[in-house]
């Protein structure tokens, strides 16, 4: 995803380099900050939300907790990696070895990128959890035990290490200028990773996720026409109900992705190819970057409208055990979803 800093962006698993923006971004710098405070408040309250109100405590919940510590850990990184890095507040120090480990791990924006990359990688988990307790019940408790989802957690976060290794070679300490430099090596192996970048942080995932909803969708419409159609108020359609509603959270959760990251992510693929589609500092550049980094933001807000269990767990976190008998209804049903 385009980091909106050169023509030689380099995606979500992209770097930044030093230089400050242009003068008269400061509008961007003051969003910037604003996405940063409202996007790790809000996913510091899902997180404990889930830890809070027990009957939150499912697979589902546990893999959207994960989903939320990344998006958490984003909005942090926005406002002490991003914005002291664009500002210029924070620059290069003096030294050799200093200046090598700044310019590779922090004026990059190494892990800022690799936040945002593991929240991709970790919506795909979600979906492919939702795919298989659907579409597959059956094959569910083999594939999906706690043990094998506490590994695909952590390999999200692995992945997403591995794939911004690169951006750890690009970006070197000027000893001359006191600056970070960055490049590739030439022109063909900036198309490459570019490539590789676009496909496996956005462009893959967001197809294996749209087939899946899709899939989802279907089932869950079958399995309606049938108990519809033997005209009984059995158990099983209240929980169908409710894993209706999961699932339409989290399809609106990629459709924010989708929204959010396309405009972006076009223009970063253009860009490892030379092509221009937007100059840098064109407010329209900077709209599509805010964009894509409201994406960390947007999620908490679709569970606050969308997400009805969401809520109590809310109200439960506020009120603590006055709210305990109320949601205890709720429970069996939502852990079963």
């Amino acid at each position: 995803m385009d980091d909106g800093n050169s023509t030689e962006a380099t995606g979500v698993a992209s770097t930044m380099a030093t230089q400050p923006a242009a003068s008269g971004n400061e509008w961007v710098y003051g969003i910037e900050v604003t996405l940063g405070i409202v996007g790790t408040v809000g996913n510091v309250f899902v997180c404990l939300i889930i830890l809070r109100a027990k009957f939150l405590h499912n697979m589902t919940n546990y893999l959207i907790l994960n989903l939320a510590v990344a998006d958490m850990s984003a909005s942090v990184s926005l406002i002490f990696n991003v914005f002291l890095v664009e500002t210029a507040i924070v620059q290069a120090p003096s030294g050799v070895a200093a200046g090598e480990i700044y310019c590779r791990f922090y004026g990059n924006l190494y892990f800022f990128w690799v936040c945002v990359t593991a929240s991709v990688f970790n919506l795909i988990v979600v979906t492919l959890e939702r795919f298989y307790a659907i579409v597959y019940p059956l094959h569910y408790p083999r594939y999906f035990t706690p043990k094998r989802v506490a590994l695909l957690v952590a390999l999200t976060w692995v992945g997403a290490f591995a794939q911004e290794f690169f951006a750890l070679l690009i970006n070197s300490y000027n000893s001359v200028t006191r600056t970070c430099d960055y490049g590739f090596p030439n022109l063909a192996s900036q198309i490459a990773v570019g490539l590789f970048v676009f496909l496996s942080s956005y462009f893959c995932p967001l197809c294996v996720m749209i087939w899946a909803y899709y899939k989802i969708m279907r089932n869950l419409s079958m399995s309606a026409r049938n108990l519809m159609n033997q005209q009984t108020e059995d158990p099983a359609y209240a929980l169908l109900r409710a894993r209706k509603k999961v699932v339409h959270v989290l399809f609106t959760v990629v459709m924010a992705f989708l929204v959010l990251w396309t405009p972006n992510q076009v223009v970063y693929l253009f860009e490892n190819f030379k092509v221009e589609l937007i100059p840098v500092h064109h407010i329209v550049y900077s709209i599509f970057r805010m964009m894509a980094f409201s994406n960390s933001v947007i999620n908490p807000i679709i569970y606050a409208f969308k997400y009805k269990q969401f809520r109590k767990g809310f109200r439960v976190l506020m009120c603590g055990r006055c709210m305990t008998n109320n949601v205890g209804a709720g429970q069996t049903e939502l852990s079963n979803t």
